[in-house]
Formats: C-alpha cells, structure tokens, sequence
C-alpha cells in the first residue's frame, strides 16, 4: 500500500514522450509521482472536494496546438490506445473515480473515455463519460467494478465514435467488455485529440465525496494500439524549421 500526500510529481514518460501534471482544481490532498519512470501513482488522502481531480495529460499546454511538448493524434484518422491500472484503498470513506480518455482540450470540455467509479474504497462499476461544450453526457453502465486490469479508448474517425472498453487481464490486446459512444466527435471542433487519465473525488448521492482515509491508482504500460501519435515540436525545432523556410524564399528570390 502506498499512501501518496503531496509528493514531488516526477516525470511521467512513455515511448510516445513525456506526460505533463495536470491538477484541476489543486488540493492538499491530491498527489502524483512517476515510479521507475514509466508508472504513475495518483493518490487522495483525507478530505477532497467533489470534482477536484489529479492526473497526467499527453501535451504540455490547454491543448495540442498551444502546447510545445508531449504528443496526439490527428482526428482525420483511426486509432486505438490502453493502459493498465491498479486501483487500491486504505480505509477510505466516499465516493471518487479514475479515468482514462480523449478530448480536445485539459478541461474535457469535449472529451469521451472510460471511468470506475468507487465508493467506500470499492470499486463499484465501470461506465462511460463524455462531455460536448462542457456539459456532462448520459453516463452507461459497462459492467460492475474490478480493481487491477485494463482500459480502452479507441476512435473511429469516419462515424466519430469513441469505443470504451475493460478488461480484467493487464497488457492484453482487446476488451473484454466494451460500450461505442456514438458520434461524439462529430459534436465537438475536430481538433487534436490528446489523452489523459485521471484520479478524481466525487460526491455520487447518496454518497458523499472523499472524506477519510486514502485511495491510489497506478497507471501503467500505456500502449497506442493502432493510430500514430504525432509529437509535438519543441520551440527551437519550430524556429528552425522556419528560419530555414524563409532562407529558402529569400535564396529564390
């Protein structure tokens, strides 16, 4: 058991590049740390409010085209990705979940992933989230709760659904239960899509949101199944490439 408050948050890296801390809103009780570099632990201890999160976003800005590091995916095309997960409690009281998904931007403004939700320090079930222009859409049941295995999110560009799925075996290839979030993306901007996982305290009437105790996720072994990741340039490269394009211009001139 690993009780995580307030820890330095590392550097979370995968093959793809490194991962940036997002904390929305930041709180006492939330923290994060990279373990062996390629595992993040996300952590709540004690009092959280409802709908304060912690978790790790694949660019380093509001979204990809404002950020100068990390990696998406074009929308113009398929693509698939998965992670492990490993959800444990320690005397914990209230209700949170964890999640694993895609959007347009760090908020989920318009976003569509996979969540578990928990109360009590136990996972409850696995359902669905969406939002379109910051509002929250129907969640549905995928199937009831377990606490060590595999999520899913894949994206299919010519009907803009998003396919969310489980399973309860680590790095295996295909869910084993899954649920198509029709046509989400055609309501959104179809702009890049980034990835994101996260661990969040929320109030689920009749249960309040986390009160006591301690709950820790770890996320690893994050693998893009199908679809190529497209990395985002780093400032310098993006000036040189540049300054080389006009010194081709003034050359012809």
């Amino acid at each position: 058991m690993i009780v995580i408050n307030n820890p330095a948050p590392g550097t979370f890296e995968t093959a793809e590049g490194k991962w940036t801390l997002v904390e929305d809103p930041p709180h006492d009780g939330l923290g994060a740390v990279a373990i062996a570099g390629s595992t993040a632990m996300l952590g709540a201890d004690g009092a959280v409010p409802s709908a304060a999160d912690i978790g790790y976003a694949s660019v380093n800005g509001q979204d990809a085209m404002s950020s100068t590091g990390g990696f998406y995916f074009d929308p113009n095309f398929d693509f698939s990705v998965a992670i492990d997960f490993v959800f444990s409690a320690n005397s914990s009281l209230g209700a949170g979940g964890i999640g694993f998904g895609i959007g347009e931007d760090i908020n989920g403004s318009n976003s569509a992933g996979v969540g578990l939700g928990f109360v009590n320090g136990s996972p409850l079930l696995f359902a669905t989230a969406g939002r379109v222009g910051d509002v929250n859409q129907p969640l549905e049941s995928i199937t009831s709760g377990f606490g060590i295995g595999r999520l899913f999110v894949e994206y299919d560009s010519a009907s803009g659904d998003v396919i969310v799925g489980v399973n309860a075996t680590q790095g295996t290839p295909a869910p084993s239960v899954f649920k198509t979030i029709a046509g989400i993306q055609d309501l959104w901007d179809d702009e890049p899509l980034l990835v994101s996982f996260f661990l969040r305290s929320q109030a689920a009437s009749p249960f309040p949101s986390l009160t006591s105790g301690s709950v820790q996720s770890a996320f690893s072994n994050f693998e893009v199944l199908n679809g190529t990741p497209i990395s985002v340039p780093e400032p310098n490269a993006a000036l040189l490439a540049g300054a080389a394009f006009m010194c081709c211009l003034s050359r012809r001139r």
